[in-house]
């Protein structure tokens, strides 16, 4: 028995490594353009704070991971400039703009890769420490594998870093459940502030300490406990206020940017973020033995786990109520949903009493779906997006200086604009008050459209009745008319095909009117016209039907030439 013990407790470094290997395959995906809808924001609040500027002027989502990541690339700055690779603050801004593959592979691998293989293994010290070593391994290797937390696990964004920080979590909660007292409220009010400071659906980690916390009230009475659950309130509030201080030095934008990020919530429908996310992000099988893993703790006698339930239960109402429908909003539950399964598992095994061999390929079949679409997802990460392959293509054929007007920039290449027009944004920004936040980028880029030779071309970007964008680099802007872009002298035309009902009119006259001179197309099937998802990707694909069906990551684009 000791000797089985022994071998067991090595098992968790495959499934370590394993996880390892598919968070950081394809993680320099897309490098050195983005294409990723949210991690430059990340990024760049996190530059603007080697500026001096700290404020975030930003709170849809907390600046935690941007101080994070600033001080990651304060210790790169400090280390590149010992070793005398760089000379100053600027030659390392320069660097960043001349390719940033270095910055985001290094944030990606860090608080993408890192943290996710982090979570991994703290899923399996948590559960090694309070339940089974048998239960701590297969809810580990069943994370290792997820699909939905790998494909997660190669962005630059608060989700998986949140979803460490939660596990951690219950370390105390455990704690207050089995050895009761004043430091398990203290650990779990530093968690919980931290926690909320990365992302603000943190603060559901009430929960299940509540749970716990009452549970502690029928064993030890009200004075004590209520006296140590305030310390944990103010401890977190303390930590919530040191990690996001201009939540309350700039209150009055603090709830604006709240109360906007709210609007954009609501009611999601009961079953949408289990039959979409969880069903696609998790697999079917696990799915099937979590709910019977859940309904087992339901009958059982175990408060800790009666405790964890309470936060998959109740962190799912929230989805319910107030949430979008987009699938990484069931990240949170992840870790948790797993650990169900392999209680349901392991449980199964000792009833039917089957061997570790039979149990391991129970175990594998159950996260098969799971991992297959992992690889899958890795394999699209790996390959050049077609928006890469459309902007090479356009450097190639189109000449430098040419007029062209884009859809939506985030779905197409990433041209470079003339030295003219970078020049006309500069004066834009001191216009409008906005020359601390861009001057100095768009100087740097300046200097490097002067001394680099790749084609530049004349921007400009379609929009709705052609209004003009807050974003200072989508414009100059033009609305959806052809005769409009004729008059202006505009020569080619990028579109993005997001769904057929996606501009159809602009789009059937513009294959009335105009050349078709490009395709690029994503699909193993070339001839296909439309996406598979009509969803906008923000990063990788999520259906199985999107992932099989792809030879690359990216929409459809074609490159229209005006007649005229």
């Amino acid at each position: 028995m000791a000797s089985h013990s022994s071998w067991t407790r090595w098992l968790i470094l495959p499934i370590l490594f394993l996880a390892a290997a598919f968070r950081l395959y394809g993680i320099g995906f897309g490098l050195p353009d983005l294409y990723h809808a949210d991690e430059p924001i990340v990024v760049h609040h996190a530059l603007a704070c080697g500026s001096g500027d700290f404020h975030p002027h930003f709170f849809k989502i907390p600046p935690l991971l941007s101080y994070l990541l600033f001080t990651l690339y304060g210790a790169s700055y400090l280390v590149l400039k010992v070793s005398g690779t760089v000379s100053s603050p600027d030659h390392f801004a320069t660097i960043f703009l001349a390719d940033p593959t270095g910055f985001y592979w290094l944030g990606r691998l860090v608080f993408g890769a890192g943290t996710g293989v982090l979570t991994v293994f703290a899923l399996y010290m948590l559960i090694r420490t309070h339940f089974s070593r048998k239960q701590a391994l297969i809810s580990s290797f069943f994370l290792a594998v997820c699909f939905l937390h790998v494909r997660d696990s190669h962005y630059i964004y608060p989700d998986i870093p949140l979803g460490l920080l939660l596990v951690l979590c219950f370390f105390p909660i455990f704690n207050l459940v089995d050895r009761p007292g004043r430091r398990p409220y203290a650990w779990f009010g530093l968690a919980w502030g931290t926690s909320t400071a990365m992302k603000y659906n943190g603060v559901f980690v009430l929960i299940p300490f509540l749970a716990a916390h009452f549970f502690g009230l029928l064993r030890r009475g009200w004075k004590q406990s209520w006296g140590h659950g305030l310390m944990a309130a103010g401890l977190a509030l303390g930590t919530f206020g040191i990690l996001n201080p201009f939540a309350w030095l700039d209150v009055p934008f603090f709830w604006k940017e709240l109360l906007g990020q709210s609007r954009s919530e609501g009611f999601s429908g009961f079953f949408h973020h289990l039959g979409y996310g969880l069903t696609g992000g998790i697999g079917v099988p696990l799915l099937l033995c979590s709910a019977l893993g859940m309904w087992r703790v339901l009958s059982g006698r175990d408060w800790k786990q009666k405790v964890m339930l309470s936060f998959v239960v109740g962190y799912y109402v929230v989805l319910v109520l107030f949430s979008q429908p987009y699938e990484r909003y069931v990240l949170p539950l992840i870790p948790f949903l797993l650990f169900f399964a392999a209680i349901f598992l392991v449980e199964a095994g000792d009833r039917f009493r089957l061997s570790p061999a039979l149990l391991a390929a129970c175990v594998f079949l159950a996260a098969s779906p799971t991992m297959i679409k992992a690889y899958y997802s890795d394999g699209l990460f790996a390959q050049e997006d077609i928006r890469t392959v459309a902007r090479q293509w356009v450097e190639e054929h189109l000449p430098s200086g040419a007029k062209v007007v884009l859809d939506n920039p985030f779905f197409l290449p990433k041209l470079r604009p003339t030295s003219e027009q970078l020049q006309e944004k500069i004066s834009m920004a001191r216009a409008e008050g906005q020359a601390a936040r861009h001057e100095v980028r768009l100087t740097l880029m300046l200097r490097q459209a002067k001394e680099e030779k790749r084609p530049r071309y004349e921007l400009y970007f379609l929009s709705e009745g052609g209004r003009t964008s807050d974003f200072l680099f989508s414009r100059p802007n033009v609305p959806y008319r052809l005769d409009v872009l004729e008059k202006m002298g505009i020569q080619y035309v990028l579109f993005a095909k997001l769904g057929p009902d996606y501009q159809n009119a602009f789009y059937q006259e513009l294959r009335g009117q105009a050349k078709l001179v490009g395709e690029f197309n994503p699909y193993r099937d070339v001839s296909r016209k439309w996406p598979i998802d009509d969803r906008p990707l923000t990063g990788g694909p999520f259906l199985w039907r999107e992932l099989v069906g792809r030879q690359r990551n990216g929409q459809i684009i074609e490159l229209y030439q005006l007649l005229s």
